[in-house]
C-alpha cells in the first residue's frame, strides 16, 4: 500500500505524518516537500453558473419532454381503446359470419 508524507495538522505531530495515499485529500492534508502522488488522485473542482438564456432553453426543453409523455400517454390509451373494439368488432363479424352459414345450411321448405 502507498504512503505520503503530509504536514502535521497539529505541532504535537512531529515533523510529518504517514497516511495512505489513497487517503490524501487536497482540500484538508498537505504534501511535504518532496513528496508527490502518482498521479492516483485528481481533484477539480468547478464553479459555473448556467447563463439565462441557457437556463431559459434547458426549462422549455423539459416543458416540451413532459408534454410529449402526457400525449404519448394519452395515445396508448386510445391505442387501447381501438384495439378493444377492434376485438369487439372482429368477434361480432365471426359471429355474424356464423349465424350466416347456419342459415343457409339450413335446408329449404
Amino acid at each position: 500500500m502507498k504512503t505520503v508524507k503530509i504536514k502535521p495538522t497539529s505541532p504535537d505531530q512531529g515533523e510529518f505524518v504517514v497516511i495512505n495515499a489513497s487517503d490524501f485529500n487536497p482540500n484538508i492534508h498537505k504534501l511535504c516537500e518532496g513528496e508527490k502522488l502518482d498521479g492516483e488522485h485528481i481533484t477539480v473542482t468547478l464553479s459555473a453558473e448556467t447563463e439565462p438564456e441557457l437556463q431559459q432553453a434547458i426549462n422549455e426543453a423539459k416543458a416540451e419532454c413532459e408534454k410529449v409523455q402526457a400525449e404519448n400517454e394519452s395515445l396508448k390509451a386510445q391505442v387501447k381503446d381501438l384495439e378493444a373494439k377492434l376485438k369487439k368488432l372482429a368477434a361480432s363479424e365471426a359471429k355474424a359470419a356464423k349465424a350466416a352459414e347456419t342459415k343457409a345450411e339450413q335446408p329449404k321448405e
